[in-house]
C-alpha cells in the first residue's frame, strides 16, 4: 500500500493517522487535502472533519536533487493545469532548472517576481528533502538571459550618463542574479565602478566614475 485516505478532527490528526497506517514520517509523504467538512448550525455547533490523501514519496538510491526538483516543478504546473516541460542541468556547482511553456507569463510575473518566488520555494523544498542547501537557478522560456541582456543595455546607457555628468546613478531594485550581471559586466571597466546599495528586495546597483586612488588612500 503506497497511499491512504484518512480523516481527522484536525489536519494534524489526519496526518498522524496517515503516518501510522503507512508506517512513515510526515516528511516522507505527499499530502493532498481532499475535504474540510464543518457540520452543525452555521458551522458554530458540531465538529470539523479534515480528509486527506497521503502518498509515499518515491525514494531510493536513484533519487537526486535534480529529479526531485523536476518532479516538484511538474507538480506545480500540473496543479495549475498548464502544459510545460522541465529540464535540469548542472552548471558548475549550481543546479539550473528550465521551464518551457506557452503560458510563461503566468509563472514569470511582473519583472520576474513570480519566478523568483517559485525559485525560493524550490530551493527550500530541495533543502528540506536532502537536508542540505543547494545553489540553484530557476528560469522560464529563457527569460533570465533576455532580462540580463536588457539590463546590460540599460546599464551601458546609465554608464554613458555617468561619464557625461560625472554623477553616480542608481538602477531600479534588482535581485541578486541581476545585480551580479551588472557588476560582472563592469568588473574590468577602467572608468566605471559599481556597488550594491540597500536591503533585501530594495537593493539597487549604483554606477559611478572610478575614483583614482590617491597617495593617501594607498597608505591606508
Amino acid at each position: 500500500m503506497d497511499y491512504v485516505e484518512v480523516e481527522g478532527k484536525t489536519y494534524e490528526e489526519a496526518v498522524k493517522k496517515a503516518c501510522a497506517e503507512l508506517k512513515a514520517k510526515e516528511e516522507d509523504l505527499d499530502i493532498e487535502v481532499k475535504e474540510i467538512d464543518t457540520k452543525g448550525i452555521l458551522g458554530i455547533l458540531g465538529s470539523k472533519r479534515v480528509r486527506i490523501i497521503a502518498r509515499l514519496r518515491e525514494q531510493g538510491e536513484g533519487e537526486t536533487p535534480e529529479k526531485y526538483g523536476r518532479n516538484f516543478l511538474r507538480t506545480i504546473t500540473e496543479m495549475i493545469g498548464i502544459p510545460s516541460e522541465v529540464n535540469v542541468r548542472k552548471v558548475g556547482d549550481r543546479l539550473v532548472f528550465s521551464l518551457s511553456t506557452k503560458e510563461g507569463g503566468i509563472f514569470i510575473g511582473k519583472n520576474g517576481e513570480v519566478m523568483e518566488a517559485i525559485q525560493f520555494i524550490l530551493r527550500l523544498a530541495i533543502a528540506k528533502r536532502f537536508k542540505h542547501s543547494f545553489k540553484l537557478l530557476f528560469d522560464i522560456n529563457g527569460y533570465r538571459e533576455k532580462r540580463k541582456k536588457a539590463l546590460i543595455d540599460l546599464a551601458k546607457k546609465l554608464a554613458q550618463k555617468v561619464r557625461k555628468t560625472g554623477r553616480p546613478v542608481k538602477t531600479a531594485p534588482l535581485n541578486a542574479y541581476e545585480r551580479r550581471a551588472i557588476h560582472t559586466y563592469f568588473k574590468n571597466d577602467k572608468g566605471i565602478q559599481t556597488k550594491s546599495e540597500g536591503e533585501g528586495p530594495t537593493k539597487r546597483v549604483v554606477i559611478s566614475l572610478k575614483r583614482e586612488r590617491s597617495k593617501e588612500d594607498e597608505k591606508r
